[in-house]
């Protein structure tokens, strides 16, 4: 088979689509033939050497959708032939061995392109907004990043669970994406303070909930956004840059701050299955839909991590074998 390999970490150059043998599932594993594979920002940090995974050489990627071609021996509830999204290492391929309880058969209904693009997003805004968020009807949200693949399906998924969402982003054009997807205000950072704007829409309370993964100044002042008893979850340092924040701006007024990952949590921490469970109904029915950005193949992996790398992605990028 062919895959999305990297020898050492690097720029651009060091991306190849390569012949590498076809993996052997477990006995608590599926193997997977692939028909779409997601690319997170988390690829990116991988590729540079910021981001946990195998032993290099190794393959890049971190979901996943096909078919179940084979069933490791423990593995009970799967079928060989069942269509299937599945979150977990070395998606970026054409065949991948994944956990049997990261593996989820998806609606009938959902397009197999899209299904490859799908897990790590939803599971994510699923987890920031309720397991980790406790999100409540009527809680005011700020999403920062709103048009990126997490921010525009927690933006849908908090507004069909009753909150206000207020989201972020750089250009009118991702402005009017969070409008579409039933942000109630949207906050153009690049030419408003959005501390500022944040305390004017809600007269000053702050906001219940910050979902917030630029990480460096855009995190110390999002600390200040969130109201008194409030919460933010802090699940990523896109910038790359330190956060320097005083125990003041957050012990005084009860906030508190949660730090989040998906794939350094501990299995049985946060119930995968129950949060797909209640996501694909809503899948199925439109209520919550991914946003596709582009679709490329495999081959051409470069082009997608240089179109994330530079902030222009407008929901998910998806590469196709």
């Amino acid at each position: 088979m062919k895959a999305v390999r990297i020898h050492e970490f690097g720029d651009l150059n060091v991306l190849k689509w390569e012949e590498t043998p076809t993996p052997k599932p477990s006995p608590h594993q599926v193997l997977i033939k692939v028909d779409s594979s997601g690319v997170n920002y988390a690829d990116i940090m991988r590729r540079k050497g910021g981001y946990p995974g195998p032993d290099l050489p190794s393959t890049l990627g971190l979901e996943a959708a096909g078919t179940i071609v084979e069933l490791g021996g423990d593995v009970t509830g799967l079928t060989v032939g069942q269509r299937v999204m599945a979150m977990g290492p070395q998606g970026n391929a054409e065949y991948v061995a994944v956990n049997a309880n990261l593996v989820f058969p998806y609606p009938e209904t959902t397009d197999p392109v899209q299904a490859g693009g799908m897990p790590l997003v939803f599971l994510t805004a699923y987890h920031l907004l309720k397991s980790r968020g406790q999100m409540q009807a009527g809680d005011t949200v700020l999403i920062q990043a709103g048009a990126s693949g997490v921010g525009t399906v927690a933006t849908q998924l908090a507004k069909a669970w009753g909150a206000r969402v207020i989201t972020t982003a750089s250009t009118q054009d991702k402005l009017d994406l969070s409008r579409s997807l039933g942000a109630d205000e949207t906050i153009n950072y690049t030419t408003e303070d959005f501390e500022t704007k944040v305390q004017e829409l809600t007269g000053g309370k702050g906001v219940d909930l910050v979902l917030e993964c630029v990480g460096g100044p855009v995190l110390e002042k999002s600390v200040k956004c969130v109201a008194t008893y409030g919460r933010l979850i802090s699940y990523g340092n896109a910038s790359g840059s330190p956060a320097n924040i005083p125990s003041g701006d957050f012990t005084s007024a009860n906030r508190t701050i949660i730090g989040f990952s998906m794939g350094r949590s501990p299995v049985g921490k946060l119930d995968h299955k129950s949060a797909m469970a209640e996501l694909f109904p809503m899948i199925a029915s439109g209520q919550a839909k991914l946003i596709v950005d582009q679709v490329l193949p495999m081959s051409e992996v470069a082009k997608a991590h240089q179109h994330l790398s530079n902030r222009g992605t407008r929901g998910k990028v998806i590469l196709v074998p």
